[in-house]
């Protein structure tokens, strides 16, 4: 696969989510996802259900150059990377293909060695052997500005905190404390707004009656992907005479 994994992921916003509702709900309360197979719901008699249900784009998409030119050599499937050239915006990434002449066709990095983006060394595929020289392994890097919503199933065998702790989410959410609660995490969600909680029927496997408030909270998140792009480095500019001349 050269097309590097999305970031922030579905697991990521998740785990931000998650994250969060621990932090602000009563003590004990469990917060898992939803749709899992085989998985009964928690024993704990407070818990929320996370279950991400749309990606709605927010704009056309950030396209950046990452071009890196570094030298390298080749032995095996063991890329040597020596030196990377500072005015370089890019990394090495595992999928990243590596291009330079003499470099097999499809060549590209299936893990790290003790590289970690820069100088060092990759394990590549396929096998062959290339002394030092000029390589490159750029790509292009495309960000998409998203709306993400997540359904939030509030349970509780008591009466009235399951709505209380639906009711004061949504109000965490749409507050600026909500947005500076996410920013202090390195997964880059942003709380957008929260509609208001609604009390919806709920019968578990006892056939018993459960109270459950459900929410449905919007949260933006910039995700990335990459894939490998060839970029001119340099330029080599000749004359070709030609039987002509202007104005005829």
């Amino acid at each position: 696969m050269t097309t590097t994994a999305l970031q922030p992921s579905q697991p990521d916003l998740t785990t931000a989510i998650r994250t969060f509702l621990l932090a602000e709900l009563p003590s004990g309360t469990e917060v898992v996802l939803g749709q899992i197979n085989r998985v009964p719901e928690p024993a704990s008699s407070n818990f929320v259900v996370m279950t991400p249900i749309r990606f709605d784009r927010l704009d056309t998409n950030l396209d950046e150059s990452l071009d890196l030119k570094m030298t390298g050599s080749i032995a095996g499937t063991t890329l040597t990377v020596t030196a990377v050239s500072p005015l370089s915006p890019g990394t090495i990434v595992v999928g990243s293909m590596i291009f330079g002449a003499g470099v097999a066709a499809g060549t590209r990095v299936i893990s790290f060695g003790n590289g970690t983006g820069g100088v060092g060394t990759y394990a590549i595929s396929p096998t062959q052997t290339l002394g030092s020289q000029t390589l490159s392994a750029g790509r292009k890097a495309m960000t998409q500005a998203a709306q993400a919503t997540v359904q939030l199933d509030f349970h509780s065998e008591d009466t009235t905190l399951a709505g209380d702790m639906a009711q004061t989410i949504a109000t965490l959410l749409r507050d600026e404390y909500g947005v500076t609660a996410f920013a202090n995490q390195p997964s880059g969600v942003v709380p957008l707004l929260a509609d208001d909680p609604r009390q919806m029927l709920f019968v578990n496997d006892q056939q018993q009656y459960e109270w459950r408030w459900v929410l449905e909270a919007k949260f933006q998140v910039n995700q990335q992907t990459s894939v490998p792009e060839e970029y001119a480095d340099a330029v080599n500019v000749g004359l070709i005479e030609v039987d002509g001349r202007y104005p005829p």
